[in-house]
């Protein structure tokens, strides 16, 4: 009986396997293993959607679109009736339901409830009591405003750090505590710039969704400037780092879509203020919100492909279009029922908004921090095996 020579490499390559000596190191042992088997795709769909709407990519065309059509003029931009429908849109149907994705999770899972008591009953009392006080003290406006500012970059770059880390995962590649390092430091330089840029002059704001900000311009510009570079260097540093893995013969780099999401995050806080601005135009509704419901959407089918081995099991569409709907009539409700509801009661709209925004936001980062970590198993299995 006649096999061929392809048929016989592999038997040779399976048989050394299974005869490696015991006293070859972990990294041997993993070379062998990454000669013999086929990578695993990182992706939650496919690199085309990936890089669009999970790591940034969707962000960064629109923002090019704008610049091309307004340059860095923000105000001319913000006026332009295209962008404002585009940010109605982007607010109601990605920015609203993924807030919505947060709480259905932290109040429809028994056992976040149990495990997470004090994000899911003390801070929402707490929440709750500020925003009645806001209706009467605007002084608790502005300074949930200015923690909602502090918070919200670090939210961000959280986020985009824990999807890095899902696709390396996801790859079956395992870092260590020193293989973080270089990460880390662009995570947290990145949150570095964000708090200086609320403190330094040049990026003072007035005011934000119609709250008076006080002024907090104490910081000097150079001291923001100087920490830019060093998230710069940070970022070279974790590229130079990747290029050194990927030349090593057993190493390999992070994961295409894990390298650009950290970077795409970490890079909007190195640029000016002007882009800044026309950045900031897209990037909560068409980045941050479409990564997050990408992520939540996984983790959903994986979820039903657990609990669902019947016949009667949804189809994928059937259970995210139903999923889908309850975040937004969920997010609709909270961020602007809520708020009519009470300007119907005679308290500017204005005011009720900002307020049902900054409470719903606060609750959401912190309730973020407790349910997406990748050591729970629950997680790790429904977003990595």
């Amino acid at each position: 009986m006649l096999v061929s020579l392809d048929v016989l490499n592999a038997r040779i390559k399976y048989f050394r396997l299974r005869e490696l000596p015991p006293t070859m190191t972990s990294s041997a042992i993993n070379l062998h293993r990454s000669q013999a088997l086929p990578d695993r795709a990182p992706y939650l769909v496919n690199a085309a959607y990936d890089l669009l709407f999970v790591c940034g990519g969707l962000a960064l065309i629109l923002s090019a679109a704008c610049l091309h059509r307004f340059g860095l003029d923000t105000n001319q931009a913000q006026q332009s009736t295209p962008l404002m429908a585009l940010g109605i849109v982007g607010t109601y149907l990605l920015a609203g339901p993924h807030t919505g994705a947060t709480i259905y999770r932290l109040y429809g899972e028994r056992e976040n409830r149990r495990r997470f008591i004090l994000v899911a009953y003390v801070l929402p009392a707490l929440l709750a009591t500020l925003f009645v006080a806001g209706l009467f003290a605007p002084v608790v406006a502005q300074m949930e405003a200015v923690l909602y500012l502090l918070l919200v970059w670090h939210h961000y770059m959280a986020q985009s750090y824990g999807v890095a880390m899902m696709y390396c995962a996801r790859a079956g590649m395992k870092l260590s505590g020193k293989d973080k390092r270089s990460t880390k430091a662009v995570l947290y330089l990145a949150v570095a710039v964000a708090v200086a840029q609320q403190f330094t002059a040049g990026w003072q704001r007035q005011s934000f969704l119609h709250i008076p900000l006080p002024h907090m311009a104490f910081l000097p510009e150079p001291l923001l400037m100087g920490l830019q570079v060093l998230l710069l260097l940070s970022i070279l540093v974790f590229l130079a780092q990747q290029l050194i893995w990927a030349s090593t013969a057993n190493r390999q780099s992070m994961p295409l879509p894990a390298i650009f999401t950290l970077l795409v995050t970490a890079a909007f806080l190195t640029l000016g203020r002007n882009l800044s601005d026309i950045v900031w135009l897209f990037v909560p509704n068409f980045f941050h919100a479409t990564q997050y419901l990408s992520v939540v959407f996984a983790f959903d089918l994986r979820g039903n492909g657990a609990k669902d081995q019947t016949d009667n099991a949804p189809e994928p569409f059937e259970l995210l279009s139903s999923r889908y709907v309850r975040y937004f009539l969920l997010s609709l409700a909270l961020f602007s029922g809520l708020p009519f509801t009470l300007s119907a009661m005679g308290f500017p709209l204005n005011l009720c908004t900002a307020l049902a925004f900054f409470a719903l936001s606060l609750h959401h980062f912190a309730a973020d921090a407790c349910i997406w970590k990748l050591k729970d198993k629950s997680v790790h299995s429904r977003l990595v095996s």
